[in-house]
């Protein structure tokens, strides 16, 4: 596939606008046949949909709920991104590569759409799991962590939230091609479909769903374990103690080592940023895209105001 580059350091790839930096085209290039494992777990999430405590947690239940068991160093980064392969003179290296050298089995993160996804993971069936969120509070994280990266300035809010409202050409596409077209595969056994909304108002219950997909059985004391380590609060004082600890920590639980991966982790945020008439051009934008697919029905109360 040739990269068809455009201004800013950004390309489009069968379609799709990537970042140049973090996803190089060779990265995509090498995800028509990048060996996927029967025993490997993807996490595919639209970015800012609750990625790193979904992956928390799935580490947690697969170490009996102990964060400390965790190895950080395999998560650093999803699978079509570069990472830091040397943190002072910030050198980057395609994060599929050091996949490929993993024994043990795997959690890999994605942001990717479906149609650049491994072509194995239809075909080999590894255990999936989609996690999606109410895209008003997507665009509000999305907008506070490139303020972060410093992609955007501060006071930018009504220009950003304009394109994200429009969703055109969206990195790493839009936010309803990528649910719409993983939602098609929610009766698949090896998908679980999530909703981070879900998750917050019953962390145990969703744990338990996760554990059941993986075919993980808990004792009452590990899912304890696991509910209590995932809690947002948690999983700070589980980042800071791994910063402290492991030199270059930084740089594996905050973007650049400068923007935390976990802000606040609560529902509802959009309220505090869209005004009237915002949050009404996106209410149609929503129903434009999601009417006749069910999908506003599991996002129910909260996602299109009456």
């Amino acid at each position: 596939m040739t990269a068809d580059l455009v201004h800013k350091g950004y390309y489009h790839y069968k379609g799709i606008k990537f970042d140049m930096l973090y996803t190089p085209p060779g990265n995509l290039d090498a995800m028509a046949t990048f060996e996927v494992r029967p025993d490997d777990i993807f996490l595919v999430t639209y970015a800012k949909c609750g990625t790193r405590w979904t992956s928390e947690i799935i580490h947690l239940i697969l170490t009996g709920g102990d964060p400390d068991k965790i190895d950080r160093t395999c998560i650093e980064s999803p699978l079509e991104m570069s990472y830091l392969k040397d943190k002072t003179d910030i050198i980057f290296g395609p994060f599929y590569k050091k996949l490929e050298t993993i024994k043990t089995r795997r959690v890999i993160l994605t942001h990717l759409p479906k149609s650049v996804l491994p072509p194995q993971v239809f075909t080999k069936k590894p255990k999936v799991i989609c996690v999606t969120r109410n895209p008003k509070d997507c665009g509000v994280s999305m907008y506070h962590f490139a303020l972060g990266l410093g992609v955007i300035e501060e006071g930018s809010w009504n220009g950003y939230i304009d394109n994200w409202i429009k969703q055109e050409d969206m990195v790493m596409g839009g936010f309803f091609t990528n649910v719409l077209d993983f939602w098609k595969h929610r009766h698949d056994s090896n998908f679980l479909f999530m909703k981070y909304e879900d998750m917050k108002k019953d962390p145990r219950g969703s744990i338990v769903k996760f554990a059941d997909h993986l075919e993980r059985t808990l004792t009452d004391e590990e899912l304890d374990k696991v509910v209590h380590h995932s809690e947002v609060k948690n999983m700070k004082k589980s980042y800071d103690n791994f910063e402290k600890r492991v030199q270059g920590g930084v740089f594996i639980t905050k973007a650049m080592g400068k923007v935390p991966f976990i802000r606040k982790g609560q529902i509802g945020d959009w309220k505090n940023h869209f005004t009237v008439a915002q949050n009404e051009q996106f209410d149609a934008v929503i129903r434009e895209n999601l009417h006749g697919t069910g999908l506003i029905t599991f996002f129910q109360s909260g996602l299109v105001s009456k």
